[in-house]
């Protein structure tokens, strides 16, 4: 008979409510109780001021503070009370709670106007109604979300790899980035831990070939690549068929919507992917105006879920080297990979998305994944924790880094060249970082250098008004600007705009088309070959926008491969 251990009622993390009306306050309680008192331990109080003082003793003792819920008219504010528990406990999940009004709906009409503020300004994390009947309703799903969350980056959790290494070299920034935004679960040990000297030992790791994966099998992988990866995970490295009707070049927003489609819709369908799913919105942690996320979603987790149903649907997605040309064989398109491989296609869907710009600072590409990165790089937020970090960016993915950066950083400085973010950046973004107390705007200015040896220590700033120059510390540098499509190797094959972006339908040269046919929609120049998502020209460059195209042009596959069909047939007559 096995026997479970439980930690001492001291040790477990904590859930807290705190509601001044007392069978409400009990209600909840006890459901929190029945459903997760073996592994939380639960308490309540009655009043704003005794919620602040139970709040500061766990604090002083050191818990773990999972979730705080606040009734929204609690004396002294609910509201207020939250942001209190933020401060002492900052990842603590921070839950309103309120009344059904007259209306009994889940969303109060009443009170609407301040549930917006605290939504918008990142007051709260989620809101629950308290007329439920039944917890398993509306109590337990949205409480069971959070605290799955929580466990994931606050205890012991399911890993496939620890992987042992220094934390500020880029090679193990990349593996770890690959990691992450593939959704692989991982720890990260660093090299001169006594428990990263202990797997340095145990598994004789050459320290300076560091980093290395150990997988929870005993296998260790020493600085692998993602082919590396894929293989260990049994994922595609090759394409399994000679044809396809539709191939798909990248992963991101657009390539996965258009894989979900196409396989959905009886195409044979395959993903080339060079790099990681999601692309880069897959690094956004967290976007909040994605319909029918109330809550907001990770970009690597709408990603990941995105690619589950793909893959279910029978899309086949291939980890390989990235395209370098595409050729026409008869009625087939074929993609030429960089490393000599092939995938020949009715179709192609370019959705090969875009990269941030470079700063173009010697000392900033010198220090390049030593504590300077382009994009978001979410899974360095614990390694800047209490340290001066700054961002460089205007638009939403810039906003978006700064707010999840914030929550581990002691500050978060975002250096904007214009003179406001309104001009690039949505208005619930802008709210949020003004509401939150550690993140400073610095407009009209700009990086000129950066300082460190091995890793970044300091930057050097320069105000575009005065052009004063200043030196200010540094733990890291996030570079969120412009983008670049890369689409050199594409050049001779389709129409692209003076910035490399691909040129589709209605957009097209005339003088580019080569048939008389109007272009089908987001068909490029050449027939058979279409583009989506923000590679191509005219894109909005939003997640949304490019989940719509990859969707609707596998509309426009549909077609051209139907106007195929009788072609085929007189060749076969």
């Amino acid at each position: 008979m096995t026997t479970h251990h439980h930690p001492e009622p001291s040790a477990l993390p904590v859930l807290v409510v705190v509601d001044a009306d007392d069978a409400a306050r009990r209600s909840s309680e006890e459901a929190l109780e029945r459903r997760f008192s073996p592994d939380y331990r639960v308490v309540g109080a009655a009043s704003a001021a005794a919620g602040l003082h139970l709040l500061e003793a766990l604090a002083t003792e050191g818990a773990d503070v999972a979730l705080v819920a606040a009734d929204l008219h609690l004396p002294g504010g609910g509201v207020e009370l939250l942001q209190q528990a933020h401060a002492l406990h900052r990842g603590a999940g921070r839950v309103l709670l309120f009344a059904m009004d007259q209306h009994h709906t889940r969303i109060p009409f009443g009170e609407l106007e301040t549930l917006q503020r605290a939504t918008a300004l990142g007051l709260i994390d989620f809101q629950v109604a308290k007329g439920w009947v039944d917890p398993e309703e509306w109590f337990y799903p949205q409480v069971q979300e959070w605290l799955s969350g929580w466990t994931k980056a606050h205890r012991p959790h399911y890993v496939i790899y620890r992987v042992v290494g220094d934390r500020w070299t880029p090679r193990t920034h990349r593996l770890l980035d690959l990691l992450s935004r593939n959704s692989v679960p991982f720890d990260f040990v660093a090299a001169d831990s006594p428990e990263g000297r202990e797997l340095i030992d145990r598994h004789g790791l050459d320290a300076a070939q560091l980093p290395a994966a150990v997988h929870q099998n005993g296998s260790v992988l020493v600085d692998p690549s993602l082919g590396d990866l894929a293989v260990t995970h049994g994922i595609s490295t090759r394409p399994e068929a000679k044809t396809y009707d539709l191939a798909i070049l990248g992963a991101g927003p657009a390539g996965l919507a258009a894989a979900v489609y196409g396989a959905s819709e009886g195409l044979r369908t395959v993903v080339v992917e060079p790099q990681a799913i999601g692309g880069q919105a897959g690094t956004s942690s967290m976007i909040r105006n994605y319909l029918g996320f109330t809550r907001g979603i990770g970009g690597g987790a709408l990603a990941h879920r995105a690619w589950e149903q793909a893959i279910l649907f029978g899309a086949e997605f291939v980890f390989s080297h990235p395209a370098t040309g595409v050729a026409v064989r008869g009625d087939q398109r074929v993609v030429r990979l960089a490393d000599g491989g092939e995938v020949t296609a009715g179709a192609v869907i370019v959705a090969t998305g875009v990269t941030y710009r470079r700063l173009e600072i010697p000392a900033l590409e010198r220090l390049l994944g030593a504590g300077v990165y382009y994009g978001a790089a979410g899974v360095e937020a614990p390694a800047v924790a209490g340290r001066h970090v700054f961002v460089v960016g205007g638009a939403n993915s810039a906003g978006q880094a700064a707010v999840h950066l914030a929550g581990s950083a002691a500050r978060v400085t975002i250096l904007v060249r214009g003179e406001s973010l309104a001009t690039s950046m949505s208005a619930y973004l802008i709210r949020q970082i003004e509401a939150t107390a550690n993140i400073d705007v610095r407009t009209r200015t700009r990086v000129s250098d950066a300082r460190g040896e091995t890793r970044l220590e300091g930057l050097t700033v320069e105000d575009l008004r005065t052009g004063r120059h200043e030196e200010v510390e540094a733990a890291a540098l996030f570079v969120l600007i412009g983008a670049e499509p890369h689409t050199d190797w594409l050049r001779d094959v389709v129409a692209l705009d003076e910035g490399g972006f691909v040129m589709t339908d209605r957009d097209l040269p005339p003088s580019s088309r080569q048939q008389p046919r109007p272009a089908w929609p987001f068909e490029t120049s050449l027939p058979g070959v279409f583009a989506a998502g923000d590679v191509r020209h005219g894109s909005v460059k939003r997640v949304a926008g490019a989940v719509g195209e990859g969707s609707v042009a596998v509309g426009a596959v549909h077609q051209y491969l139907a106007e195929l069909v009788p072609v085929e047939a007189s060749r076969r007559a």
